[in-house]
């Protein structure tokens, strides 16, 4: 059964937490089953009614919340004074008073995101998370991780009232007051999808919201990119957009087997594999084909009968990786058409990680 969740964000006007779940509970129907609001040291006073200045309330947040489920006859959501459903920055277990230095702004968006990503990976939880309250970077940071890991259905929010009305109650108390009340719902755009399985679950919980911001705009960058990496076989040549690079000859026959290997279904491919006889038998018939030119001298073709040298191809890889680095200035870009490694001891898988449709393959005239 799914658990209606609404998270705010607030600092020292905690209406704004009651103002969102009437709208929800009783302009929406909408049963809400816990609250949690973020907010900062200050901001936690202010939410039990014990901030000294003159402006703040001077009544507990948790009563307001049940007078308000009394009046309006519904049932009280999940919400205590403790550490669970006030969510405070901390650095060191030390409280933030506030949120304005730039390091606080690592801090708080590192803690909110963490939160928020913990709340959607309850496939059960539907998350409402109002902005309202709190700092303009404090809204913007929740927005921020709402929308790297909000689900189809969770809704991003904010309330508004006539400047009248504004921080004179908890909530309304007229129909008057309730028509003054609106709850608007903030389009924003869903990047979940842009997190692959590989680094969801407890690799996920555990990065920084600052790496995730990265990694994501990353992904958005491979995505817009719209080029492909052309593999010319007759002129052992990469080019890709504008720019190109030449290779020798068994620096191609590396790069292309990769390609060819990927074309078969085969993405990553074993050290073992790659100096097998058969792939040495292969790349003889290649150069046949297509390098007759290229001189091999016998030696090597009595080595390549058992298979190809491993310490030759780590070289060679590290050698076709520099000039793919030239040839693609953006090292983000580049990392998808370099020869990557999984490193396992023993059995080392290589290959190449863009998709097979980010590249094509010129055959020779004939």
């Amino acid at each position: 059964m799914k658990r209606n969740i609404l998270i705010c964000v607030s600092g020292l006007t905690p209406q704004i937490v009651t103002e969102t779940f009437f709208c929800l509970s009783v302009k929406e129907k909408i049963k809400i089953d816990e609250i949690y609001v973020l907010t900062t040291k200050r901001g936690r006073d202010v939410i039990l009614g014990l901030d000294n200045a003159p402006g703040t309330p001077k009544t507990a947040l948790k009563k307001e919340i049940k007078n308000l489920c009394t009046k309006y006859k519904l049932k009280v959501p999940a919400f205590e004074n403790n550490d669970t459903h006030l969510i405070i920055t901390k650095e060191e277990s030390i409280e933030l008073p506030d949120i304005r230095s730039d390091k606080d702004n690592v801090l708080f968006p590192n803690r909110a995101a963490l939160f928020i990503r913990e709340k959607t990976s309850d496939p059960d939880n539907r998350i409402f998370c109002s902005i309202t309250g709190g700092r303009k970077s404090m809204s913007v940071h929740i927005a921020n991780a709402l929308s790297l890991f909000a689900r189809e259905g969770d809704r991003l929010l904010h309330v508004l009232t006539k400047e009248e009305n504004e921080f004179k109650g908890f909530y309304p108390l007229t129909k008057k007051e309730s028509n003054d009340l609106q709850l608007s719902d903030i389009p924003f755009v869903h990047l979940r999808s842009l997190l692959p399985h590989d680094i969801k679950g407890e690799e996920l919980i555990n990065m920084r919201f600052d790496k995730i911001v990265a990694y994501t705009q990353k992904q958005l960058k491979l995505i817009s990119d719209k080029n492909q990496i052309i593999c010319d076989i007759e002129k052992r040549e990469l080019k890709y957009a504008y720019n190109s690079i030449s290779l020798e000859p068994m620096e191609f026959l590396f790069y292309f087997y990769f390609i060819n290997q990927k074309t078969k279904g085969e993405n990553k491919i074993s050290i073992y594999e790659i100096i097998s006889s058969s792939t040495s038998n292969e790349f003889k018939r290649f150069i046949d084909l297509y390098y007759p030119y290229y001189y091999i001298r016998e030696n090597q073709k009595k080595n390549w009968q058992t298979g190809l040298d491993a310490k030759d191809f780590r070289s060679k890889r590290t050698k076709i990786n520099q000039k793919i680095n030239e040839l693609i200035p953006d090292k983000d870009i580049a990392s998808q058409f370099i020869i990557e490694v999984d490193k396992v001891y023993g059995d080392s898988k290589y290959f190449i990680p863009a998709s097979i449709i980010k590249i094509k393959i010129i055959l020779p005239q004939k």
